[in-house]
């Protein structure tokens, strides 16, 4: 599998959307991007320091940072030996695109029901970034807007379980596309991310449900395609 194209490590000040977060927070979310576009590379193991120095920040944001990415099985903590970059196993991705359709499904009704205006048009607006980002080629800028989206979505559904639950899953098919360089996907993928936030802007959450089944039908076959080849 080829690496190119992958990103460099994200830095302080990079575009990760630090304002209004939380230390620990910064570090995860830079360390997670680091890790879903392969500048930390799978199987790759590194030290405390290495990845202190990576993020820009303390040792205990980085450490509260690697806990929450250990239980999201992206990492794994070897005491005294150092941090182990999970593999993506094909398995693995099916199994969590199986589990992500159901709760996504439940995510994205509860966003189109319970949304407030001001959530709606941020929702709309994210795919439309989304959409830019691919019409450039930029797959790093692609995958933040796609998280942004995702995260805007959990927001406006305010159910803390489903959200909390799927995320983890959200990550892990991101940087297995990533990983698989599905760059010729980017327009697709946005068209499809573009039906599902309209749904959401419109309030109509079987339209919502229905984008997200065909979103991930759509993961599905993409992947499918790479990893039985």
């Amino acid at each position: 599998m080829s690496r190119k194209g992958a990103a460099d490590p994200v830095r302080a000040g990079d575009g990760a959307g630090t304002a209004g977060h939380s230390l620990a927070e910064i570090a995860y979310r830079r360390l997670e991007e680091a890790i879903v576009t392969l500048s930390l590379p799978p199987g790759g193991t590194l030290t405390e320091a290495q990845l202190i120095e990576l993020v820009g920040l303390g040792r205990t944001p980085v450490r509260e940072a690697l806990i929450r990415l250990a239980q999201h099985g992206m990492v794994e903590i070897l005491p005294r030996k150092g941090i182990l970059v999970a593999d993506i196993n094909a398995i693995d991705i099916m199994a969590a695109l199986d589990a992500r359709q159901v709760l996504e499904r439940l995510v994205v009704k509860e966003a189109a029901l319970r949304a407030s205006p001001s959530e709606r048009i941020a929702i709309v607006e994210a795919s439309r970034e989304m959409r830019l980002a691919a019409d450039s080629g930029d797959a790093t800028a692609f995958m933040r807007v796609d998280k942004e989206l995702d995260a805007a979505v959990a927001a406006a559904a305010r159910s803390p379980y489903a959200t909390r639950a799927v995320e983890p899953l959200q990550v892990l098919i991101r940087r297995a596309w990533y990983h698989f360089e599905r760059r010729d996907d980017l327009g697709p993928s946005a068209l499809h991310h573009g039906a599902l936030a309209q749904a959401i802007g419109a309030a109509d959450p079987e339209a919502a449900a229905a984008a997200s089944d065909t979103l991930m039908l759509h993961l599905r076959k993409g992947l499918l395609a790479v990893v039985t080849s």
